[in-house]
């Protein structure tokens, strides 16, 4: 999340005050419940996008990204959700730290590797802005197929590369300077336990950090995703209809037959895998992207869904199921493209037979 997690920056507080008489919505049973299946389920994830990324960022270098610009998009997009699935995955083994050393030591862990949470987040903001960089691409390779080359150069892409790096990076770095581990006693486990705790100024920088970060830059970015996909889907089925109208006029061969009836096919298939490639990978990314706004929305509309409120237990639940959705959309992207992109599953086997056959003639 973008900052630590409430029961560690209010835990501290809490210890050793008195229960609100009002119930919370959420348990600290159905918390700690939450946080051991969404979080254990979470560890095997991070591994696969681990490996997937590391896939895909071989896959499109195969493809070449010094003259393609949708290719230098798509292995920055796989670098950083590499990155993204690496920086969570402390948090996740922490989780397994219950089972092995016991609660104390749980908390303990926790507390450390929220600061990899923090890098987790800038990461996976800067994924999503470079998923609205490639959807641009894309939708104008569609509409303008002539002047995209010299709109979007490979160096136009290095440039919005790194202008999204640099103007992400501050939001989670003014957060983390004003955070710091603190030991205190906890009389539950009868023993001293490290917790992360953010000082007032660290939650007005969280406050407005969310209020960008995860509200008004994600709805622009669901709207030019949106439009874009439309306007491709829109382009596609205009040409697809064009060619089809333009192979049904072509000429009879020789036997009677039209020879473009050999290659309606095969073109109506292109274009029908391009549309359901384009559906499939919109839809998962926006509906992950929408999970995103479940607690942001909930911290600035809520006083009492936050860091102290009564109903903090449910802000750490929506902060859980934000984290597992934010996994899936950096984890799964290898297994779209192998379906449905016929240069992707071109290169990737192009990628690996070539290293099976580097591997099997060595003697």
């Amino acid at each position: 999340m973008n900052g630590t997690e409430p029961s560690q920056t209010t835990l501290s507080v809490a210890i050793g005050q008195d229960q609100a008489q009002a119930r919370p919505i959420a348990t600290d049973y159905l918390v700690r419940m939450m946080g051991l299946v969404l979080w254990t389920c979470m560890f095997p994830i991070n591994l696969t996008g681990i490996i997937t990324n590391v896939i895909n960022s071989r896959v499109f270098l195969q493809q070449g990204v010094r003259n393609d610009s949708t290719n230098a998009g798509f292995l920055s997009l796989s670098l950083f959700d590499l990155f993204s699935c690496v920086t969570s995955i402390p948090y996740s083994f922490c989780f397994v730290v219950i089972f092995t050393h016991g609660a104390p030591e749980h908390v303990t862990c926790r507390a450390y590797a929220t600061f990899g949470l923090f890098a987790h987040a800038a990461l996976h903001n800067m994924s999503t802005w470079i998923t609205v960089y490639i959807s641009l691409i894309r939708s104008l390779c569609v509409t303008f197929p002539l002047k995209v080359k010299l709109m979007f150069t490979p160096k136009v892409t290095v440039i919005v590369i790194l202008f999204i790096f640099c103007f992400f990076l501050p939001f989670q770095f003014m957060y983390s300077i004003f955070t710091k581990i603190v030991w205190i006693f906890h009389p539950r486990y009868n023993t001293s336990i490290a917790v992360a705790v953010d000082s007032p100024m660290a939650q007005n920088i969280f406050y407005y950090q969310q209020l960008i970060t995860k509200q008004i830059l994600p709805a622009i970015a669901i709207s030019i995703v949106t439009i874009n996909t439309g306007l491709m889907f829109r382009k596609l089925l205009e040409v697809r209809k064009w060619r089809l109208q333009n192979s049904s006029d072509s000429k009879r061969d020789d036997c009677g037959t039209n020879s473009s009836e050999k290659s309606k096919k095969p073109l109506a298939s292109k274009d029908i895998d391009l549309i359901k490639f384009m559906s499939t990978t919109t839809s998962i990314y926006l509906f992950c992207i929408l999970m995103g706004f479940i607690p942001s929305i909930a911290i600035m509309d809520f006083p009492e869904l936050g860091f102290t409120g009564l109903n903090k237990n449910l802000f750490q639940v929506t902060f859980m199921i934000r984290f597992f959705f934010d996994t899936i959309n950096s984890s799964f992207n290898f297994f779209f493209y192998i379906r449905v992109s016929s240069r992707f599953k071109s290169a990737f086997a192009s990628s690996f037979h070539s290293s099976c056959n580097k591997n099997v003639s060595k003697p």
